[in-house]
């Protein structure tokens, strides 16, 4: 694989060099004094004077104006921090155990914990739960990388499963890197990106690591089971008393004097019908919905797959429960989520059902019934009234519809004006649309990624999801009846389409750093399905025939 691609040829040069000058420094410690001496040693006195005077300017500037761009001076020593993990040499062992500890965090702080709750240290960014985690989470895996060129050897092969995938994520950093050049604000864009890399591109990776051992896309989905009950028993609080329950009760280290911050504690509720909308520990009401789209297929799976009565039954009544708190969203992305979720797995059980036991009856039947039931269902929500008004909206929502359009029409000449993009976190301000309350404000992530990424950013970052959900789709044919963590394929493969819908209508990136790693859950499950493929074909020695015995010959 090395051979032919070139990010890993680069990889493997800068390696080797670097061991190359290892070997030569041990080397001339073994010669000592018949060594000649190297550049740093002939001159180390200038050396060391010319970077004590680079400290002395650096602390007395810190002194001055240091509290007001805390994360500015924090650069260097950051930079020096990477520089000194890279060139760390082999290490017998590294604390991989850590990362599966950290990833289970990250997923915590990331479902379960408000982003608005968050340590404020002047000249510093908001220090959220995500950040806090994140940020170890790094260390340990560039430490990892670093220091073992087992684990190295091991993330070449699992990446293997779906090879498209990981370097369209790798395209679309470097994308979202270049970026930052066409910016009108250079710091907000290096700020976004170095944001984008730790919670979307960093979990990707660290999700194809601890998914390869066996179980863990298994007890995924019981994770996401009880984060889905703990959100929900938040929102059905909050719809008691129309107000989160932690509002008015936060201490005072945790506490953000921020007007979005004051409007995510405010609520929210539709202007026109006035009703409460939910929001759990979600920042808006729609992040909460499109949670529990994503989530919903996990739990139809287990439902599905599980022989014991009492997984069935409670699995049935929380998908129940998830129904209605979708309702209690008033969100149309997430009633259409839930509905494709029932509408797409049927679909794949009975393909799957048909493609195993071709003497039942069952699999052909759902298939074939599956176009009249997908136009039932149509129908249903254009002749229905209540099914009408959940999936296509009534004049409450006619306003959202309406200003969608204006985006588009507003956002297509300047994506052809600069189809190289705006730069990372520029595209609601490129864009100018503003809300009834003069809030800058974009509803659709495709628009939002062609304006900050351009058009081929655009097509890089919607194919590699396209790519994993039909790179899945092809291994999820081949995976055993009995392999529970291959079927883990089909809710993974469906929550990516819901996540690739739902963006059609909502920007916010709220649940992004889930779908990433889903995504990397997706390739190290494609490359289990291939090794088990490939191991259960042996190759028969070829037959020979006994020597046939001798005819005796006639006198």
């Amino acid at each position: 694989m090395a051979e032919h691609n070139p990010l890993l040829k680069l990889w493997a040069r800068l390696r080797d060099r670097r061991e190359a000058k290892l070997a030569v420094a041990r080397a001339n410690l073994r010669l000592g004094g018949y060594a000649s001496p190297t550049f740093a040693h002939r001159h180390r006195k200038k050396l060391l004077f010319l970077f004590g005077l680079a400290l002395f300017f650096y602390s007395m500037t810190f002194t001055l104006i240091g509290r007001f761009m805390v994360l500015q001076f924090l650069t260097p020593l950051m930079l020096m921090i990477l520089f000194v993990i890279w060139m760390l040499p082999e290490a017998r062992q590294v604390p991989t155990r850590w990362l599966g500890r950290l990833g289970i965090a990250f997923m915590i702080a990331l479902l379960c914990w408000p982003d608005y709750l968050a340590l404020a240290l002047p000249g510093l960014p908001w220090l959220t739960a995500i950040r806090i985690v994140t940020v170890p989470l790094a260390l340990v895996m560039l430490f990892c990388l670093s220091g073992s060129r087992q684990f190295r050897a091991e993330m070449k092969e699992l990446m293997t499963g779906l090879p498209i995938v990981w370097q369209g994520v790798v395209a679309f950093a470097a994308i979202a890197l270049i970026s930052i050049v066409f910016s009108s604000d250079i710091g907000l864009s290096v700020n976004k990106f170095v944001v984008a890399q730790l919670t979307w591109t960093l979990p990707f990776f660290v999700a194809i690591y601890v998914f390869r051992q066996p179980n863990r896309a298994t007890q995924f989905g019981y994770f996401l089971w009880a984060i889905v009950l703990f959100v929900c028993l938040i929102a059905i609080q909050e719809w008691r008393h129309s107000v989160v329950p932690w509002a008015g009760n936060i201490p005072s280290f945790l506490k953000i004097e921020d007007e979005s911050v004051q409007r995510i504690l405010s609520g929210s509720s539709r202007a026109a019908t006035g009703i409460y909308r939910v929001q759990s520990k979600f920042t808006t009401p729609l992040g909460f919905a499109e949670f529990l789209a994503l989530s919903a297929p996990f739990i139809l799976h287990i439902m599905m797959r599980s022989k014991n009565v009492l997984i069935i039954v409670a699995a049935a009544l929380t998908l129940a429960l998830q129904f209605w708190c979708i309702r209690l969203t008033d969100s149309r992305l997430g009633v259409v989520g839930f509905f494709m979720t029932l509408l797409l797995y049927m679909l794949v059980w009975g393909g799957l059902r048909w493609y195993r036991d071709r003497d039942s009856l069952f699999g052909p039947a759902v298939v074939i019934a599956y176009p009249i039931t997908l136009s039932a269902f149509f129908a249903a929500t254009l002749f229905v009234g209540r099914l009408n008004a959940m999936v296509w909206g009534t004049g409450a929502q006619q306003f959202s519809t309406e200003s969608r359009k204006l985006q588009v029409a507003m956002g297509l000449p300047k994506i052809f004006k600069t189809p190289w993009g705006n730069g990372i976190g520029r595209g609601a301000e490129e864009l100018g649309f503003t809300n009834l309350a003069g809030i800058l404000t974009i509803d659709t992530y495709y628009l939002l990624v062609a304006l900050e990424f351009g058009i081929l950013g655009f097509l890089i970052y919607f194919g590699m999801i396209i790519a994993t959900i039909v790179g899945g789709g092809k291994q999820l044919i081949r995976v055993r009846a009995t392999d529970t963590d291959g079927a883990m394929l089909a809710p993974l493969l469906i929550a990516l389409t819901n996540f690739l819908v739902i963006k059609s209508i909502f920007s916010q990136q709220e649940n992004h750093a889930l779908a990433f790693v889903m995504m990397g859950a997706v390739v190290v499950l494609a490359w289990r399905i291939k090794q088990q493929r490939d191991s259960s074909i042996t190759v028969l020695p070829p037959t020979v025939s006994p020597p046939k015995k001798a005819q005796r010959s006639l006198p």
